[in-house]
């Protein structure tokens, strides 16, 4: 099999997630995550609670609605992507606001840990398909697909990547421009993206990595205040 055989190959996240077609076996597991998730979000706020805030949530995507999203439009995207964007990051600041950033971001990560896996290796593939893509070999399958993702999400306003290492054992790609973190600073907090976003790539690339005998490293994030978000992959010893 080609890297380029890869049915989301040349596609970017959002595009993807859209047209995803997780197998029912795969969608039952993160059932239970999700309700975890949503009984101690009720739990944490009482089911008036819940449901203030969801109404809170609807409240705060209306009231940015009338915002200049021109810059972002300007980088090409759409307005389906936009108000996918701008839903998630209200429902993180919501979460923020009414519990406490922590808290939020403890639930949230939580559910992170439990699905992020999964879902993403939907996005991606696992590391034994880059492995049989790359005749043996994960790293070069996995970044001619990544780069691929990437020129996809530059070409659809999503995000803007560079790679700045490309080496038979190490490949680094740092991204320069993100629409969910520029989003998340327009409502207020940038960190909103990173509880809520970033936080996945965290636990999905450091397993995909353990697969195939890489490291992932991170130094830090666009959402955190660092220059770029880096995406570093090294073949161990």
């Amino acid at each position: 099999m080609r890297v380029e055989e890869l049915k989301h190959y040349g596609k970017d996240l959002l595009t993807i997630g859209e047209g995803s077609e997780i197998p029912f076996r795969n969608k039952l597991k993160l059932v239970p995550p999700v309700l975890r998730y949503l009984r101690a979000t009720i739990g944490e706020l009482g089911l008036t609670g819940a449901l203030l805030l969801v109404r809170e949530v609807r409240t705060e995507i209306q009231r940015v609605e009338g915002y200049d999203w021109r810059k972002l439009k300007e980088k090409g995207i759409s307005d389906e992507h936009l108000e996918a964007i701008i839903k998630k990051m209200a429902v993180a600041k919501v979460m923020a606001d009414t519990m406490g950033f922590e808290r939020a971001a403890q639930l949230r990560q939580g559910l992170s840990h439990a699905i992020s896996v999964p879902v993403f290796e939907e996005m991606f593939a696992p590391a034994h398909v880059f492995i049989q893509c790359g005749e043996g070999d994960f790293l070069p399958a996995f970044r001619t697909y990544y780069v691929a993702m990437m020129e996809a999400m530059a070409h659809n306003g999503l995000e803007q990547a560079e790679v700045v290492i490309d080496e038979a054992d190490e490949f680094q790609l740092n991204v320069t421009y993100c629409a969910w973190a520029e989003v998340a600073r327009v409502l207020g907090d940038p960190t909103y993206c990173y509880y809520s976003t970033c936080y996945g790539d965290e636990v999905f690339f450091p397993h995909l990595c353990a697969q195939a005998g890489f490291e992932f490293q991170r130094q830090g994030t666009l959402a955190q205040g660092a220059p770029v978000c880096d995406f570093r992959f090294t073949r161990k010893d």
